[in-house]
């Protein structure tokens, strides 16, 4: 018998070896095989031969074994798929082995090759398109977003324009976003994003997707009009799902649409994703409609505290029209507003019994605004409106403030979602050091004293141990002539105790504040807003307030 035919007969060996899923087995047979075919070519007579048989038993050999790894992969046998994926990758590279061998490294924490593998197909991306789309998956998948979007970005530039379709577009505004939100927060990514958003909608203007990435983009880059486009858009295709309702009754506050923010703000009772917490109560909620002279109607706080002390401001306007108020309040408040000049019942939250409490409808505390169909100046509270014990005031200045310089409380962290753009960090108010004839209170729990070393010339008393209850920090901020905060609950509780307070916004701030361009809040009287003119430089708006406070000490007597 030819040697060649009794060499080609071994191939019978490695594919049976495949067949039986015995694949360390088969790949290694394959490999001594494929090498003996090598060697075989290298005699004139079977040079032929040989090279028919190379590039035939490779074709065999990869479909058998493509086969395979997809059994392993879908069955979810990541070290079977891997050690297939491994031995294809020698022969095939298209995309879907390449994504699937990638996959199994994941998979098995195997992240230094993965890395490894990322690096060489860079090198091939110029050669194949469709890998920087690979590489921008994969990246976003390991959380490197620059990484990303500069691999999509070039999977978009690379395409035909022609070719680009809307989800394409969507998609890159999509990473854009990430990249602005996470990592750089520069307005002219936040406009690329926009860009990329309004693309897709132009290509589909039907598609509900689109034009909602487009408002978000174009509401964080404070170009509204681009935003109302939009939103009135989706009105018009009725398609605005609990969460769109949400964000567009939010949109409408920010722009004083008060009629639509009325009409689609208690959907943050029905939204699919973060909704807002309300306890099931049996008892009506009121819709504004029902007469409450002869009726007990509950309040009930929700969200955070700073807006627990808005709807305070609100309570007279109910106690005119009910028999009588009833105010479930947050734990920590209680203490606070337990005793008032409203003549209303405060209960805390997680101690009173909803089922015996008489009453004869509810409304959660931040529909109070919506229900009575405010808007513009009515929605004003003014300031001075919760009070401080007298006691503890007394008790704190004995301790604390018994001196004759200007006083400064600082609030510049919170404990609520969102607080990347809203919190600074403490070395940023370091020019109230340079001033003369003050003392400074930081109101900022959770911050260790060290943290304030680089005060050098005015030592900053860290008072937050004192917080049992907000009634001692409402005695402390009495305390304070000037208090500076960015957006949290001591800026709320400060300026409904009517306190001069300097509020530090970012340049994208929370729909709440309404009015902040015109230099005031559409909430409090008290409040004198400072606004960043690009996201995170906070330095212009605190030399702003360092002159002011300046001017203040100049004028003392």
């Amino acid at each position: 018998m030819d040697n060649f035919l009794l060499l080609k007969l071994n191939r019978s060996i490695w594919v049976a070896l495949l067949e039986q899923e015995k694949v360390l087995e088969g790949i290694n047979y394959f490999e001594n095989y494929q090498n003996d075919l090598i060697s075989a070519r290298k005699i004139r007579k079977y040079k032929t031969l040989a090279d028919d048989e190379i590039q035939a038993s490779s074709l065999f050999f990869t479909v058998l074994l493509d086969k395979l790894a997809k059994k392993y992969f879908d069955n979810q046998d990541w070290p079977n798929a891997l050690i297939c994926y491994t031995a294809l990758f020698k022969h095939e590279r298209t995309i879907s082995i390449i994504k699937n061998y990638i996959k199994c490294l994941d998979e098995l924490n195997m992240f230094d090759l993965e890395v490894d593998l990322l690096v060489y197909l860079e090198t091939l991306a110029n050669e194949n398109n469709e890998i920087n789309k690979l590489l921008s998956e994969t990246y976003n998948k390991q959380k490197n977003i620059k990484y990303a979007l500069a691999s999509y970005k070039k999977y978009i530039e690379n395409k035909p324009q022609n070719t680009i379709t809307a989800n394409e577009w969507n998609q890159l505004g999509c990473y854009y976003n990430t990249y602005y939100s996470e990592q750089t927060l520069n307005r002219q990514d936040c406009l690329k994003s926009l860009e990329c958003f309004e693309k897709a909608a132009f290509m589909e203007p039907n598609t509900r997707l689109y034009h909602k990435n487009a408002t978000i983009m174009a509401t964080k880059a404070n170009e509204f009009e681009i935003s109302k486009k939009h939103w009135d858009k989706l009105l018009e295709l009725n398609v605005l799902n609990n969460d769109d309702k949400y964000d567009f009754a939010a949109f409408c506050l920010r722009t004083s649409d008060f009629e639509n923010w009325h009409k689609y703000y208690d959907s943050r009772f029905q939204k699919e994703h973060n909704r807002t917490y309300y306890p099931v109560i049996t008892k009506p909620v009121w819709d504004g409609k029902k007469k409450l002279t002869k009726a007990t109607l509950l309040v009930h706080c929700e969200q955070g505290y700073g807006d627990t002390f808005l709807a305070w401001g609100h309570i007279p306007k109910l106690t005119n029209i009910a028999k009588k108020v009833i105010f479930v309040v947050q734990d920590q408040i209680y203490d606070l507003l337990k005793n008032n000049e409203f003549g209303i019942e405060v209960y805390p939250k997680t101690s009173v019994n909803l089922n015996t409490l008489k009453f004869d409808y509810h409304i959660p505390a931040m529909s109070v605004t919506t229900t009575l169909k405010l808007s513009g100046k009515e929605l004003c509270v003014g300031a001075g409106y919760i009070k401080a014990d007298e006691n503890l005031v007394k008790t704190y200045k004995e301790k604390y403030f018994n001196n004759d310089k200007l006083k400064i409380g600082i609030a510049f962290a919170g404990n609520i979602s969102g607080n990347k753009t809203r919190n600074i960090n403490i070395e940023q108010l370091l020019p109230l050091d340079k001033l003369k004839d003050i003392e400074i209170y930081s109101l900022t729990k959770d911050v260790a004293d060290d943290q304030f070393k680089n005060f050098t010339k005015n030592h900053v008393h860290n008072l937050t141990d004192e917080f049992k209850t907000f009634a001692h920090t409402a005695a402390i901020i009495e305390n304070c002539d000037v208090i500076i905060s960015t957006d949290n609950c001591i800026l709320n509780l400060a300026a409904a105790m009517g306190k001069e307070v300097y509020g530090l916004f970012n340049n994208h701030y929370d729909f709440r504040w309404f009015g902040l361009p015109e230099g005031k809040t559409g909430w409090y009287t008290s409040v004198k807003p400072f606004i960043n003119e690009t996201m995170n430089d906070w330095k212009p708006s605190i030399e702003k307030i360092t002159q002011e406070i300046s001017s203040k000490t100049h004028t003392r007597v």
